[in-house]
């Protein structure tokens, strides 16, 4: 799961050191990214010579290799619903943040930010490094430029194709779930092959989405097609105006009825992410300041939120979602665990890793009450929970499927998270804490928390840096001289990179221990969300519930399931029984439950 693509190495790809690598950036950024605007005058953190950095990187790639233990049981999450028991529970499992917001993460970052190639893989940064996603949490990763403009990823609305306002949903075989009900076939992307090219390759077929990235793998892709049934259900819901065929101005009415879709869809969306994805992650105290209607934002600078997204988040903080995924999960009931899930999701069922990629088989259709608690649907021994919150890569984001990219020798994902953040020359995590000790608001949250003083986080760090189980493998340090050993630890500890800082946090923060990040990691990640989710769409600037919302939009847009809080769970069973209620045969079937 990245932000920024980057998937499995493919084979024979070149070990070269990217001339990156060797350049410190002294100038200006790509276009749509920025720093965080604190006072005083920008110093990044200090890295030194490349080459070091990235074996240094890669040895602390190593150490968040070794097996993590969880010692104990996590304690109650102020805030949130009654923690999912099972009856042979797993401490590494976080039992109040099920698998789906795992990748409901990743879906918000590539809403967030779009670029061309990833950091560690760019020769500089330069438009290639640009995010091109200047409208953020808007959709964008859904919708694209609209149907005037990506016409492929829209279906036709009528035989004589006058207009599009609706989704491409594509067909998968008609599957039985394991009590023998019938699934609706729609669930997977819409897939186009392509034929008569001057490329000779037959069967080559190409998703027809708006974000290439939402078909990494096979959770993603119907994640993606979850939002697209909500927004051809609004759709549904709007009546076209009769019209004189003759002299009819068919785009007027379809661009109206689609604005509308999307405009509610995007609505609903935004309060998902604020009202339960948020809220899970966040501290609970940095969730209510930031949910306020003046959130205290870290930027002392005015208007300096309108430059991009601050490269401390997307290129550190928001890859904390690597760490949540699983090494195995339950798709649906008819499907055992599948063991290698991300190996075969990102090379076999995903357009990016296989060019010839065909719907979806049965197998891997996606039961959500399997991956968000649904009420009175969820077996709580059939979920799949996400792994709590720490400096520990999971086996499926490792090295096996994330080769070396460098001649370091470092691997997994969380290398290349690492290498992203030195290239982008971020805060330091000393001065991102101080800043927030500066902060009237943030101050209070900060010093309330004994993990974040300096003495106490450093001698931590250190701690852990020197342990570990390995299984039975080498120390990253094994072979370094007991001095380059010493100075290598103690670089790591006074200076540590930011995303591990944030998922150490996470892994000893004694309130939360793993189970939502830290106070500090929470603040990282609330500043550039809630500064997006400020910036009102029309809808949100009426206050009252997110029904009314709705009907300020269209009148039959204020279904009572929105009279309450917006979740995941709620947007599913509002799909599920719309789709129940279509009359054409073949969607009214149970299609997600």
């Amino acid at each position: 799961m990245t932000l920024h693509g980057g998937g499995p190495t493919k084979p024979g790809g070149s070990a070269r050191l990217p001339q990156a690598y060797r350049t410190v950036v002294a100038e200006g950024l790509p276009r749509g990214f920025r720093h965080f605007a604190l006072k005083g005058r920008f110093r990044p953190a200090a890295t030194g010579n490349r080459q070091e950095m990235a074996e240094r990187s890669a040895r602390l790639a190593a150490r968040m290799n070794a097996r993590l233990e969880w010692d104990a049981v996590p304690p109650r999450q102020r805030g949130l619903e009654d923690p999912i028991r099972k009856d042979r529970p797993d401490l590494r499992d976080n039992p109040y943040i099920p698998s789906g917001y795992t990748y409901l993460l990743q879906f918000v970052a590539h809403d967030m930010v779009a670029t061309r190639l990833p950091f560690w893989a760019a020769g500089n940064l330069d438009q290639d490094t640009a995010n091109d996603r200047d409208h953020r949490l808007g959709l964008d990763a859904l919708y694209g430029d609209g149907p005037q403009t990506m016409r492929m990823i829209y279906a036709p609305g009528d035989p004589r194709d006058l207009s599009r306002t609706k989704l491409q949903i594509g067909r998968s075989g008609p599957v039985a779930t394991g009590n023998g009900t019938l699934v609706c076939p729609f669930r997977d992307i819409a897939r186009l092959k392509l034929a008569n090219t001057a490329a000779n390759l037959p069967g080559l077929t190409e998703p027809l989405i708006a974000d290439p990235r939402n078909d990494d793998h096979a959770v993603i892709s119907q994640l993606t097609m979850v939002f697209s049934h909500l927004h051809n259900i609004f759709i549904d819901r709007q009546t076209p105006e009769p019209v004189n065929a003759a002299t009819a101005d068919f785009t007027h009415d379809a661009a109206k009825r689609f604005a509308n879709a999307r405009e509610a869809t995007t609505l609903i969306y935004r309060h998902v992410i604020r009202d339960d994805l948020l809220k899970r992650l966040l501290h609970p105290s940095v969730h209510a300041l930031y949910s306020t209607g003046r959130p205290p934002f870290l930027d002392a600078l005015a208007g300096a939120r309108t430059a991009g997204v601050p490269l401390e988040f997307s290129h550190a903080a928001f890859r904390f979602g690597h760490a949540m995924v699983k090494d195995s999960y339950r798709i649906n009931a008819s499907s055992p665990a599948f063991g290698q899930f991300m190996k075969d999701a990102l090379t076999r069922f995903s357009s990016a890793g296989n060019i010839r990629m065909e719907p979806l088989p049965a197998s891997w259709l996606v039961q959500w009450s399997n991956f968000f608690n649904i009420p009175g649907v969820t077996d709580p021994n059939q979920i799949n929970l996400s792994r709590r919150i720490g400096p520990s890569e999971p086996m499926a984001l490792s090295s096996t499927a994330f080769g070396p990219i460098d001649p370091s020798g470092g691997a997994g994902v969380f290398y290349r998270d690492l290498i992203s953040g030195e290239l982008a020359n971020l805060w330091p995590a000393s001065e991102l804490l101080s800043a927030m000790r500066e902060h009237e608001s943030l101050a209070p949250l900060v010093n309330g928390s004994p993990l974040l003083r300096d003495d106490y986080w450093q001698n931590e760090i250190m701690a852990w840096l020197r342990g570990g189980d390995f299984q039975g493998t080498p120390r990253p340090w094994t072979g370094l001289r007991e001095e380059a050993e010493a100075e290598d630890i103690a670089s790591l500890c006074v200076d540590p990179p930011l995303l591990f800082f944030l998922l150490f946090e996470a892994f000893k923060d004694p309130e939360s221990l793993g189970c939502r990040l830290g106070r500090f990691g929470s603040i990282l990640v609330a500043d550039p969300l809630f500064g997006e989710l400020n910036n009102r769409l029309p809808s949100e600037e009426h206050y009252g519930s997110l029904a009314e919302q709705l009907e300020t939009i269209h009148p039959g847009f204020g279904d009572p399931v929105f009279d309450h809080p917006a979740t995941m769970a709620v947007i599913i069973g509002f799909i599920d029984r719309h789709l129940r209620a279509n009359p054409d045969p073949a969607m009214s079937l149970p299609s997600l439950l």
